[in-house]
């Protein structure tokens, strides 16, 4: 890595920091632009080394203005000319240095600070849209000093148990309560309502939908999650997302839409079904009651 003259207030670039066309810092090695212009492997200074440059100066991770940090050089191109205030602004805010990048096209520049300093900059540009490449470089060139070598791999192995050492001792006959919860978003009103919901309305309807069924003691469950929101999600929040209910359920009320999900959902070892329409205001149905003799 060079660091650049603080004096000169110019950078050169060695040949691992490149950019692309996109202004995001390429691995070194891999296929990208540069800012020397076209074809893989030209400098930002033509056909000199780095170190032949006045400009250059040796390699020292302890900059002045870094502290004991070794610094970081993040090349970015800014393609409009008014985004350059805005970037030199935030970069002095973070503590980044900004230089203009010697060889390379209009809005070709070099950010050179510590890690810290890098994300400080980073999280100044997140509300910038026209900085959003150079936030982007920022960020690769923050994952590169943190793993050079790449994020380490888990083999499964390692995270994965297959086998149980001792089996957890439970009563015959014990039974759970499983829920899941759903949202929707529908339109509705009250037909036979005097008040404000008679008219059309709109609500973030939530769905709670409780099964109860026995503990199987070799998996540990008693009613599989993903089951159960594959089925309601299929059977009910697909049909009443975004609908018009009164087409669906001719009065629906609270109690009747939790009715109705009840009977989309019959085959279930059903325990209870709650509908909030609001945050504060739900009814809960437990079933039809038990026939009369």
């Amino acid at each position: 890595m060079q660091i650049p003259s603080a004096e000169a207030g110019r950078i050169i670039v060695p040949r691992a920091n490149r950019i692309n066309r996109q202004g995001v810092s390429a691995r070194p090695g891999s296929p990208g632009r540069d800012l020397g212009g076209r074809g893989r492997g030209r400098r930002l200074v033509g056909t000199k080394s780095p170190m032949d440059s006045p400009h250059a100066v040796e390699p020292d991770s302890r900059d002045p203005c870094c502290g004991q940090e070794p610094p970081v050089l993040v090349p970015v191109t800014l393609y409009s000319s008014e985004a350059e205030p805005t970037l030199r602004r935030c970069a002095d805010e973070s503590g980044c240095r900004l230089f203009a990048a010697v060889g390379g096209p209009t809005g070709s520049f070099v950010i050179q600070a510590v890690p810290s300093a890098l994300q400080g900059l980073r999280n100044r540009l997140l509300p910038v849209p026209a900085l959003q490449l150079v936030r982007e470089a920022i960020e690769w060139a923050l994952g590169d000093a943190a793993a050079p070598a790449g994020l380490p791999q888990l083999h499964q192995d390692l995270y994965k148990k297959t086998s149980v050492a001792e089996e957890m001792p439970v009563e015959a006959g014990t039974t759970l309560l499983v829920s899941k919860d759903f949202t929707f978003d529908a339109a509705h009103n009250l037909p036979r309502y005097i008040g404000k919901c008679e008219r059309l309305h709109g609500h973030t309807f939530r769905l709670r939908v409780t099964v109860k069924a026995p503990l199987d003691t070799w998996s540990g469950m008693a009613f599989d999650f993903m089951a159960l929101k594959r089925t309601v999600s299929e059977r009910v929040v697909a049909i009443l997302d975004h609908a018009y209910i009164n087409e669906i359920v001719p009065n629906p009320s609270a109690e009747f839409i939790a009715i109705w999900v009840w009977r989309r959902l019959s085959d279930l070892p059903l325990h209870e079904v709650k509908v909030w329409e609001t945050p504060t205001s739900f009814v809960t149905y437990q079933g039809p009651p038990p026939p009369t003799s």
